[in-house]
């Protein structure tokens, strides 16, 4: 099985949008470890009008599904959510930011998004089985009771629907 690193980002309706994706991961990869989600600006972003920050986190699950299906994926949940490429608001982003056979393989420096670099290496610490960074300010994210993101990594078990 090859690990995926998915980079979750929105800054419109960004609390519930992410909530939306990392549902939408559980849904179909199953158990998910999620780094803390963070608010991050908007750097680099040119325009007259404020740019709302961004939350962004970082989920890595196991798949043997090729990296372009997941990528199509990830676009068709964009889609879904409303994104409108392009604009400066964001209500979906999901980019796969590394694809690895061995956890030991994962290169945080050629992350491209320098933002997601520290969620990355808080994912790699705790699966390396390291001291984990901690993010105080981290937003907290309830999915059902006594599941939620917090200030360190997360393993969302898959979620379980009952029969109708």
């Amino acid at each position: 099985m090859t690990l995926f690193y998915i980079g979750v980002g929105s800054n419109d309706e960004a609390e519930q949008n992410c909530w939306q994706m990392i549902q939408a991961l559980r849904q179909q990869f199953g158990t998910l470890l999620v780094s803390s989600l963070i608010q991050t600006s908007a750097d680099g972003a040119v325009a007259e009008e404020r740019v709302a920050d961004y939350y962004n986190a970082v989920a890595c699950f196991e798949s043997d599904v090729s990296s372009a299906l997941i990528n199509g994926w990830c676009k068709q949940v964009e889609d879904r959510l409303g994104r409108v490429r392009g604009s400066l608001k964001c209500r979906a982003d999901l980019d796969i930011l590394q694809v690895v056979d061995d956890v030991r393989e994962v290169k945080i420096s050629t992350i491209e998004e320098v933002y997601y670099r520290p969620l990355v290496k808080q994912l790699w610490n705790f699966q390396m089985g390291r001291p984990v960074s901690v993010f105080t300010g981290a937003i907290n994210l309830v999915f059902e009771t006594g599941v939620k993101l917090g200030d360190q990594p997360r393993l969302l078990p898959e979620l379980e629907f009952e029969a109708v």
